[in-house]
C-alpha cells in the first residue's frame, strides 16, 4: 500500500483537515472510533421527527476556499440567518433579547454594587498566569459579580467552584460580558478598551459584526455531515469509522505506521485530533496519568401539540434554581410546514448521575417553570438520549496534562495535532480554521 495522509478524528476539524488534503491531490485516510463521522454534530429522528445532539449551526468561516469546501455545491441545502435570536435564563426570567446577563435583574442595590466593581476592576496585569479561575475573574470583575454570577453558574455548568478551575474556564461558555445600566449608557462605555471586553449590548440587533449562521432546511443539523460524507467520498477520501487503532510504529522521530483492526496502514504525515493522550499510550510515551475531568450530558427531547412561548432559537439557563443548561426550539428556525414543536433540553451532570432523575419529565417541568410552555401544552413525546463523555471540564490539571501529552506527540515531525487535541483555541469555527491552515501546510 502506498504511503497516505492519515487524520485520526472525524469531527468537524478532522473533516475540513481531509476535504483540504485531498483537495491538494493526496491520498487520505479519516478514521474514527464512533460508528458515524461528525462527533456531536448529529442528529436522530423519533416519531419522525430530527433532534439534534444539543445546539449546532453552521458558520461561514470567512475563508473562501474553506468556505467552498464546506458549503459549496449544497448551497441550495441551507436556511440562513443573519442574526442568531439567542437568549437566556437568570433571576427567574427570560432575557429574549440577548444571550448575555442583564444586571438589571438584579435589582438596584445589587446592580450599582456589581457594576462599581466591574468599572473599577484592574484586570488580570501579573506577570504569572492566575492560579485559577477565582483569582483571574475577580480581578476583571470584583469579588460581587464572582460570588452573585460567576460562583453558581460555573458550579452548576462545571460541577466546580472557580478555584477547582482554570482561570479561562469561563470562555468555554462564552461567560464575558455583561448588560449594565441602559443602551445608551452602554454605547458609551463600549467606547472604552478597558470596559468593551466587560460590557455587553443589552439588545443583540445593537452588535454590527455577527456572522450569517447556517441550518439545513431539512432535518436536523445531521444533514450537514452526511453531505461533508458524501464530498469526503467523492474526493477520495478513505472514511474508517468503528475502527480501533491498536499500535502507532515510530522510526527516527517519526511515525511511520498505524495497525487499525489488524491491518498495517503506512503513513506520510499523521494529522491527530483526538485526545492526545491515546497517542501517547499508543506510541509509548510514558507522561504522568491524569484522568481527566468530564462532564455527560444527558438530552432530553420533547414534542408538545403547540408552539413554545419563545422566538429564540435557543436559551442558556444560567438560573442554578433550573437543571437545565441549554433549550433548542426547533420551531424558531426550521421550516414548519408540519406544525410539529418539539425542543431539546441539556443538562450537563457528573457521569455517576445520569441515571438520578427522569430526565424529560424534569424537562418538561422546568419549560412550565419558565414559562416556554402553560398547563395547557400537551406533551405528545418524551425521550432522553445520554452522552457520557459530553463536556471537559477546565481544572488546571487536565490543562497541564494536555500540554504535557501534546508536547509528547510534537516531539514526532510528521504529527500535527489538530482541534482541541492542541490545546489551543475555544471555538469550533477556530479550530476548523486552524485544521485548514495546518492541513495546506503539510500537503506542500
Amino acid at each position: 500500500m502506498s504511503k497516505t495522509f492519515v487524520v485520526v478524528g472525524a469531527g468537524l476539524p478532522g473533516i475540513a483537515a481531509s476535504l483540504a488534503l485531498a483537495n491538494a491531490g493526496r491520498e487520505v485516510v479519516l478514521i474514527d472510533s464512533a460508528p458515524e463521522i461528525g462527533g456531536l454534530l448529529r442528529s436522530y429522528e423519533v416519531d419522525g421527527f430530527a433532534f439534534d445532539y444539543g445546539t449546532h449551526f453552521a458558520n461561514r468561516t470567512g475563508i473562501a476556499d474553506l468556505d467552498e469546501l464546506l458549503f459549496g455545491s449544497i448551497e441550495g441545502e441551507w436556511l440562513e440567518f443573519p442574526v442568531l435570536r439567542a437568549g437566556n435564563v437568570w433571576n427567574g426570567t427570560i432575557n429574549s433579547i440577548s444571550d448575555n446577563p442583564d444586571l438589571n435583574s438584579l435589582g438596584p442595590e445589587r446592580h450599582d454594587r456589581c457594576l462599581a466593581e466591574l468599572l473599577a476592576a484592574p484586570g488580570w496585569r501579573g506577570q504569572r498566569e492566575p492560579d485559577n479561575a477565582r483569582e483571574f475573574l475577580t480581578a476583571e470583575y470584583g469579588p460581587a459579580l464572582v460570588a452573585g454570577f460567576f460562583d453558581p453558574v460555573l458550579k452548576k455548568f462545571t460541577g466546580r467552584f472557580p478555584e477547582s478551575l482554570h482561570h479561562r474556564a469561563n470562555l468555554l461558555f462564552n461567560l464575558k460580558r455583561f448588560a449594565v445600566l441602559d443602551a445608551s449608557a452602554t454605547r458609551e462605555l463600549k467606547c472604552s478598551e478597558r470596559f468593551d471586553g466587560r460590557v455587553a449590548y443589552h439588545h443583540r440587533d445593537h452588535f454590527e459584526g455577527h456572522r450569517p449562521c447556517l441550518y439545513p432546511s431539512r432535518g436536523g443539523i445531521g444533514r450537514w455531515i452526511e453531505q461533508l460524507e458524501r464530498k469526503l467520498r467523492s474526493a477520495g477520501v478513505r472514511i474508517l469509522t468503528g475502527a480501533r487503532i491498536e499500535r502507532i510504529v515510530t522510526s527516527d522521530g517519526k511515525v511511520t505506521e498505524l495497525t487499525v483492526d489488524g491491518s498495517s496502514l503506512p503513513i506520510v504525515t499523521l494529522l491527530w485530533s483526538v485526545a492526545p493522550a491515546i497517542f501517547s499510550r499508543m506510541a509509548g510515551i510514558e507522561l504522568p496519568s491524569v484522568r481527566p475531568a468530564i462532564r455527560s450530558t444527558v438530552l432530553a427531547g420533547i414534542e408538545c401539540n403547540r408552539p413554545f412561548q419563545s422566538d429564540c432559537h435557543y436559551l442558556t439557563v444560567f438560573d442554578p434554581d433550573f437543571a437545565a443548561f441549554r433549550v433548542t426550539l426547533y420551531q424558531n428556525f426550521r421550516s414548519n410546514s408540519d406544525r410539529r414543536f418539539g425542543a431539546t433540553i441539556e443538562f450537563m451532570v457528573d457521569p455517576d448521575e445520569v441515571r438520578a432523575r427522569d430526565w424529560p419529565k424534569l424537562a418538561e417541568a422546568e419549560l412550565l417553570r419558565m414559562g416556554l410552555i402553560n398547563s395547557d401544552t400537551k406533551v405528545l413525546t418524551r425521550h432522553e438520549k445520554i452522552v457520557v463523555n459530553g463536556f471537559p471540564v477546565l481544572t488546571n490539571e487536565s490543562v497541564a496534562a494536555l500540554a504535557s501529552q501534546s508536547s509528547g506527540v510534537q516531539r514526532y515531525s510528521n504529527v500535527r495535532l489538530l482541534g482541541r487535541a492542541a490545546g489551543e483555541g475555544w471555538f469550533l469555527d477556530g479550530l476548523i480554521r486552524s485544521a485548514h491552515e495546518i492541513a495546506l501546510e503539510t500537503a506542500r
